[in-house]
């Protein structure tokens, strides 16, 4: 079987370059359409809060609750993309995408209906398990359904759903929220959510029935580690005291420290992430390290670019948020142009990638407070777009380099690391905001200040991540991946 072929082949010995054609096939083309879909629901419903929440506030109230909708959101996201890894072991891939469509569909539908704010909070926080399973399990499946070769290019196609997402979301939201039917918004996600339940079976059966490999137990005391540490990232970035925000963010580095700790000495069977994953000196362990550091730096023009678009350049909020979408469309179009290298170009790449965000958040700092307005969407375009011209082949490798079964923990935490990453850097964002006393401001010259720390803060993480991407690139010469074949789910 094609699938399998493409397991065994040694990455030195892979087709030098990866054309359209080979991805928008019949047999991959449906496989790809459910992973996008799957994307879809994930990425728009968050955008789709957004401008849906403010409506919700003034039918049922809970003003003060309104940004537990979505640190409750990220949570959720992020602790059922940790446990992804033991699900897919336990139930098989299929099924574990299928309870996962059905526990987000549910969410929808609770806040759909809620007649209080803490049942909506209550449904974001199950949207948040059902919708972070889902993308966890998109890294997998391009794993388990496609060639090694070909994650570029499905990466490439799921950053084109993510980007649209970003365009599509606020607009749907928006669009429900002033005609005042936000319930029907999210009745519309739970629709979605169906027509991916039923289509999940049938676009993903090609080899027979699922496979089941072993009931494995969850562990609930390090995945409770991880959801104190994301509640705590998350509060972080909001509370008014710098002070408080600070015990806030190493209390949460404390417990994922922990939960990193035990899961390393866990009995296999019942670990969440692969072997290797805090190892420097390993692929695995470097693409971890380098993914965590360069996406830690890209959350500051999402959180605080808005404001500093209206308050210096005189836009309007939606002028403002729409420039804000060209870091997306920056990662979309560095994904899609550059998902076709050969092999012995990949290694290159992530040196120039990582490079460019970093040049692009140096100009962040300079070009926001600074202008001219045409050269912060520049800057803001370069940062996403070092990131997103390489991440497919982060994937690849990582994946590739992991043992074993560890492939799918390796997947997982990929989607993982990356949001704790974008939680981490908005609390951090938060924290420099705070200490600058933003809320305070009131001048252009004090934006303009505030704007070249909340971008100059992140440069050393930037260069760090540089120093790591360097060494990813090192190590992948030194080490030829051989995928071992897999049975298929």
């Amino acid at each position: 079987m094609e699938e399998d072929e493409a397991r065994s082949t040694p990455a030195s010995l892979e087709t030098p370059q990866v054309g359209w054609r080979e991805v928008l096939t019949r047999e991959h083309l449906p496989r790809l359409l459910v992973l996008c879909l799957a994307v879809w629901l994930h990425a728009a419903n968050t955008m789709l809060a957004a401008t849906t929440l403010p409506e919700a506030v003034g039918e049922i109230g809970g003003l003060r609750l309104i940004s537990w909708a979505f640190s409750l959101y990220l949570m959720g996201s992020i602790v059922a993309a940790t446990a992804v890894s033991a699900l897919v072991a336990g139930h098989g891939l299929r099924r574990t995408m299928l309870i996962s469509t059905l526990v987000y569909t549910l969410g929808c539908v609770v806040c759909a209906s809620a007649p209080l704010m803490p049942i909506l909070l209550a449904g974001r926080a199950v949207q948040g398990l059902g919708g972070g399973a889902l993308v966890a399990l998109v890294f997998v499946a391009q794993d388990r359904f496609f060639p090694n070769r070909l994650v570029p290019r499905i990466m490439a196609c799921i950053s084109v759903v993510w980007m649209t997402s970003a365009l599509c979301g606020p607009l749907i939201g928006g669009a429900f929220a002033t005609i005042g039917l936000w319930r029907v918004a999210f009745w519309a996600f739970a629709a979605q959510g169906l027509v991916l339940a039923v289509a999940v079976h049938p676009l993903l059966v090609r080899a027979g029935p699922d496979v089941v490999v072993e009931s494995r137990p969850i562990p609930g005391g390090r995945l409770a580690l991880v959801a104190g540490a994301i509640l705590a990232i998350s509060s972080a970035g909001a509370v008014g005291s710098a002070a408080a925000a600070s015990v806030l963010l190493v209390a949460g580095c404390l417990c994922l420290w922990l939960f990193a700790a035990r899961d390393v000495v866990a009995a296999p069977r019942t670990r969440l992430i692969p072997r290797h994953a805090t190892d420097w000196s390993h692929p695995v362990g470097c693409g971890f390290a380098m993914t965590f550091m360069l996406c830690l730096c890209m959350m500051a023009f999402v959180v605080y670019g808005p404001i500093l678009l209206i308050r210096l350049y005189d836009l309007t909020p939606l002028e403002a948020g729409y420039v804000v979408v060209t870091e997306s469309l920056g990662w979309t179009v560095g994904a899609f142009l550059l998902s076709g290298l050969a092999p012995a170009q990949e290694g290159r790449l992530f040196r120039i990638g990582s490079a460019v965000l970093l040049a692009g958040i140096a100009a962040q700092a300079w070009f926001v407070p600074h202008g001219p307005l045409w050269l912060v969407v520049v800057s803001a375009f370069l940062g996403h777009a070092g990131f997103g011209m390489m991440f497919g082949y982060i994937i690849k490798r990582v994946i590739a380099n992991a043992a074993g079964e560890d492939r799918g923990r390796a997947g997982a935490m990929l989607s993982s690391t990356q949001q704790t990453a974008f939680a981490l850097g908005a609390a951090l964002t938060g924290i420099i905001a705070h200490a600058l006393g933003f809320e305070h401001l009131t001048r252009p010259d004090e934006f303009r200040t505030a704007a070249i720390w909340l971008f100059a803060g992140f440069l050393p993480a930037a260069a760090l991540g540089n120093v790591i991407a360097w060494r990813f690139s090192a190590l992948l010469a030194k080490t030829t991946a051989s995928p071992s074949p897999r049975p298929d789910p």
